[in-house]
């Protein structure tokens, strides 16, 4: 606690924060703390500081692993009900109201689970559906309600419900050091490949090359992020 009360103080020093800024900072902090305290005995595995906001809930703690300085904001759901649970790696933040979802409330039918990179920033209001296996890298920025669908229903029988039919899993990967713009949508089967970028509002539906910038639905590609050598071919 001395450590964050420096910390959050030293700003002040800065003129960066006025007194009472930083003491509302301060309390803030530390009444997250302090429910990531008491949630941490309840988990898979901690390794280091967990804060909780107000309002948030995690569900089925004992299938959650988190790392250090792992952030879980307020009215957020972390639902770990998952075959392979759900992995935080060290200083994740899992966005206001974003909602991770493995599995259905009831326990039908339960999901692969989530792994997330360190460093890895889920933005508010976003949605992991993680029933197919959902595999985040290191340092990936989520805008505010990105969608990460890993099933598809089927709906091949038209004598039947679209509902009766069931769905197929596929997980989704995104690899390290993506940033996935506001809106956007990831559909079932998906890798996402480093440095990547997917423009806002976008849906994904098949694989994107490492180093691309994609956007449009469906998502094509609009350039690379690698630059050409002089002389190569256009």
């Amino acid at each position: 606690m001395r450590w964050l009360y420096g910390k959050v103080m030293g700003r002040v020093a800065g003129d960066e924060l006025g007194a009472r800024d930083a003491l509302a900072v301060l309390w803030r902090v530390a009444t997250n703390l302090l429910r990531g305290l008491c949630l941490r005995p309840f988990l898979r595995s901690s390794s280091g500081a967990l804060f909780v906001a107000r309002g948030a809930r995690v569900l089925n703690a004992w299938r959650l692993s988190v790392g250090h300085n792992v952030k879980i904001e307020e009215g957020a759901e972390v639902q770990c009900l998952a075959r392979r649970g759900v992995t935080l790696g060290d200083g994740v933040t899992i966005g206001r109201q974003a909602s991770i979802r493995p599995s259905s409330y009831y326990g039908h039918e339960p999901g692969e689970g989530l792994s997330v990179g360190d460093g890895t920033a889920i933005g508010a209001f976003s949605w992991i559906g993680a029933s197919g296996f959902v595999e985040i890298g290191r340092d990936v920025l989520f805008g505010p309600r990105v969608v990460i669908l890993p099933e598809n229903h089927v709906f091949a029988d038209t004598a039947e419900t679209i509902k009766s039919q069931g769905v197929v899993r596929s997980g989704v990967v995104i690899e390290d050091d993506c940033w996935i713009g506001a809106n956007a949508t990831i559909l079932a089967g998906v890798r996402i490949g480093r440095g990547s970028i997917v423009a806002a509002g976008a849906v994904v539906r098949a694989d994107v090359p490492a180093m691309s910038v994609v956007g449009g639905v469906p998502a094509r590609l609009l350039k690379s992020r690698v630059a050409r050598k002089e002389g190569s071919a256009a």
